[in-house]
């Protein structure tokens, strides 16, 4: 979808609402033949027009399609809220289980995940009732292709589809940013002073970092939306004060793996210090700091990039590259109003050039447990050239093999460990081994550049042509005739055959080039000049599993491609996500397990709840036990020149523990008690005699009334000593 700077990609598209009725409406009933094809089909009566819900046949490929899906042109986008589907009419065809993608266009495609990660939706179990899937958050789409994963095979039952989506029409707004530009909204009277706020912007981007929304204000006031890494930053101050030491900056991060091409939905909420920041589905919310309640915001903000550089608070961060659509600031269509040339609007700069993303630059997902990628090499050269960008989880994988012309041996690439393994085969020889990188299974892209001759191998990893890896040891090249990506097909064929102890590699390929050419992968399978097995072409279809992290008390969570393990260690938890604590809620319940002698334990009076544990003294008794908690305080302290209108105040501190964990602690407990010394000279306790120059005396329990006269005292709290309750 080439779109450029004030040319609108109107795709006829909406905003965050579709109208006034509820988004239901069915989508695909409506459609000609023509909006359905399929990658194969059983015959005549089973093509992929047949496939509506309640129709009176169904879709069915081909028995020799080994990667079948079916795919339906919507004619325009729509947000997207749920998916029915149905088995062959009056048959044994249906599917049990099926992945669903969507996008813009039918080259570039974003698989549906759900809740946890998982991609897997489930289908039917007979060819009649209909199964309904709610999709967990909306999504806009103008096609959807359906991949069959499971099917009824009794009774010879094979893939059988009828279908149904439900949504509503959407109007889009888009426009390219090529990281040297910027629209720029003034605000009306020029300032903004808002006590609430709804912000909502959607992007997509290949790019890890960009600028996609800055304002700020002279009194300190900042607002910043920015991509990082990946991942989504929204700073937001509402005032600072350098004379009152009031940083009023306040920062919320959320989603992940951001630059994968694929749309994204951002929603800001404010009311006063109450910010809800949402992207897609993942919601994170926070207290803006300071007392202030208000944003005041001056002239104007700068959206997708800021080209003057005389802001005091502007990040460091590149400007945005890629399409925003739907930029709406407190109901104020921005990218509509830059269509318009309306005179709020302000461009900066022109676009020097319009980004257009080829079809040979989509990626590529190996998802299966036998996937590959068989592609046709120049045979017999002297020198050899592969590059390839990759991102992935796993440890291990097979990233490339190839076999040498006329038995010279093998080069394989492989991940292990975070780092790409480089191995040379030569017959009759021990093996040359060398690795390079470190941490390349962190999720991100990362690139691979080999270039080879006789006795020279170079390795570049992610462009960094300071440091490359050289092995510089005797070896003879002559390039093969084939070069296999992400694993080797099982076959018996033992001339050039792919060998390797490697694992299959799990994660996302794309700008893959062989002797210095850019391989079409669509053009190369449809001729047949190359093979595959268990490839989703034009998708990647990569998940971060530990964002928002799953594992409980600050657990640390540690993926693969399909799944993820909490790591507890001195968490004070265990479990599968950190969950259960390996700790008693109290002294009496150690004592109850057969603890009998006194000592310092450490408890957890919530358990599995979210206050830490900490460290206390166990008072053992052969009847109960008492749970002692040390303070800051047992020490006498002075005290000079306290009044009636001036008191002296002397705060708590307790030791390992929070105020939160104390208050969970008295309240499990059947009774509580600290004491409290005071001494003064010429001063009384409450309201006792005064007759005496000394007074002295202890309080248990909290009083309002004070000291008349003080000219010297002292006082200490003793340690805060509970007697559990439990069982």
């Amino acid at each position: 979808m080439p779109c450029k700077i004030l040319s609108i990609c109107l795709l006829c598209l909406g905003f965050q609402h579709c109208s006034s009725r509820e988004c239901v409406d069915p989508l695909i009933s409506s459609l000609y033949a023509s909006s359905f094809l399929a990658s194969s089909r059983y015959n005549f009566l089973y093509s992929a027009n047949f496939a509506k819900l309640y129709g009176s046949s169904g879709w069915s490929p081909s028995p020799r399609d080994r990667q079948p899906w079916l795919q339906v042109d919507l004619g325009r986008k729509y947000r997207l809220v749920a998916i029915a589907t149905q088995g062959t009419f009056n048959s044994y065809d249906w599917i049990t289980k099926y992945t669903l993608l969507y996008g813009d266009r039918p080259d570039s495609w974003t698989p549906y995940i759900m809740k946890g990660g998982n991609s897997t939706l489930p289908a039917n179990w007979n060819y009649y009732q209909e199964k309904r899937n709610v999709f967990h958050y909306s999504f806009t789409a103008k096609h959807i292709r359906l991949l069959p994963l499971a099917w009824n095979t009794e009774n010879g039952g094979k893939i059988g589809v009828r279908l149904e989506l439900y949504g509503c029409s959407y109007d889009s707004y888009v426009l390219q940013y090529n990281g040297d530009d910027s629209v720029v909204y003034m605000y009306p009277e020029k300032r903004s002073r808002t006590l609430q706020d709804h912000i909502a912007i959607n992007f997509k981007t290949l790019e890890q970092d960009g600028l996609l929304l800055h304002s700020e204000g002279i009194q300190g006031d900042l607002f910043t939306l920015e991509l990082k890494r990946g991942r989504l930053y929204l700073h937001i101050s509402l005032g600072s004060s350098v004379i009152h030491k009031v940083d009023g900056r306040t920062t919320l991060s959320a989603g992940s793996l951001l630059d994968n091409l694929h749309w994204h939905y951002v929603t800001i909420k404010r009311y006063g210090r109450q910010v809800n920041f949402t992207v897609d589905s993942h919601t994170v919310t926070a207290i803006c700091k300071g007392e202030f309640t208000h944003l005041d915001l001056d002239t104007q903000l700068y959206v997708g990039g800021v080209i003057e550089q005389n802001l005091p608070h502007l990040p460091t961060t590149q400007n945005f590259q890629g399409c925003l659509e739907n930029v709406f600031i407190n109901g104020v269509n921005i990218i509509n109003m830059a269509k318009r040339e309306e005179p709020e609007i302000r461009i900066p700069r022109k676009v020097k050039r319009t980004i257009i993303i080829p079809v040979t630059s989509l990626p590529m997902t190996f998802a299966g447990p036998n996937n590959y990628l068989q592609v046709p090499g120049f045979f017999r050269r002297p020198r050899m050239f592969v590059k390839f960008k990759f991102r992935s989880w796993d440890y291990t994988g097979l990233l490339m093999f190839t076999r040498f012309a006329d038995d010279l041996g093998a080069l394989e690439l492989g991940l292990s460990e975070g780092q790409i393994n480089v191995t040379i085969f030569q017959p009759g020889k021990k093996k040359l081994q060398f690795a390079a990188g470190y941490r390349l299974n962190d999720g991100y892209w990362h690139t691979v550049d080999l270039a080879a001759r006789d006795n020279l191998l170079t390795l570049t990893i992610d462009e960094e042509e300071g440091s490359p890896l050289k092995i510089t040891n005797p070896f003879t090249i002559r390039t093969g005739d084939r070069y296999f990506f992400g694993g080797c097909p099982k076959t018996n064929n033992t001339i050039r055959k792919c060998e390797t102890k490697l694992n299959r590699f799990h994660g996302c390929m794309q700008h893959i080039f062989i002797d210095n050419e850019q391989l079409d992968i669509d053009i190369i399978l449809q001729r047949q000049w190359g093979r595959y097995a268990e490839l989703l072409l034009g998708t990647c279809g990569i998940t971060d599993r530990c964002s928002p992290n799953p594992c409980e008390h600050e657990g640390r969570c540690i993926q693969s491609w399909d799944d993820f393990i909490c790591l507890c260690e001195n968490t004070g938890y265990k479990g599968e996500v950190c969950h259960m604590s390996v700790y008693k809620e109290s002294c009496e319940a150690y004592r109850l397990s057969g603890k009998y002698w006194s000592g310092n334990y450490t408890i957890d009076p919530d358990l599995s709840g979210p206050l830490k544990p900490f460290e206390v003294y166990c008072k053992m008794k052969s009847y109960k036990a008492w749970t002692v908690i040390l303070h800051d305080r047992v020490d006498g302290t002075k005290v000079t020149g306290s009044s009636i209108d001036r008191p002296y105040i002397g705060n708590v501190n307790y030791w390992n523990a929070s105020w939160d964990e104390v208050t969970a602690l008295a309240n499990t407990s059947l009774y509580c008690e600290q004491w409290i010394d005071y001494s003064c000279y010429k001063s009384r306790l409450l309201n006792t005699p005064s007759t005496s120059p000394h007074s002295f005396g202890s309080l248990t329990s909290p009083s309002t009334s004070k000291p008349t006269v003080t000219t010297a005292c002292s006082w200490r709290t003793l340690m805060t000593s509970c007697e559990t309750l439990f069982g």
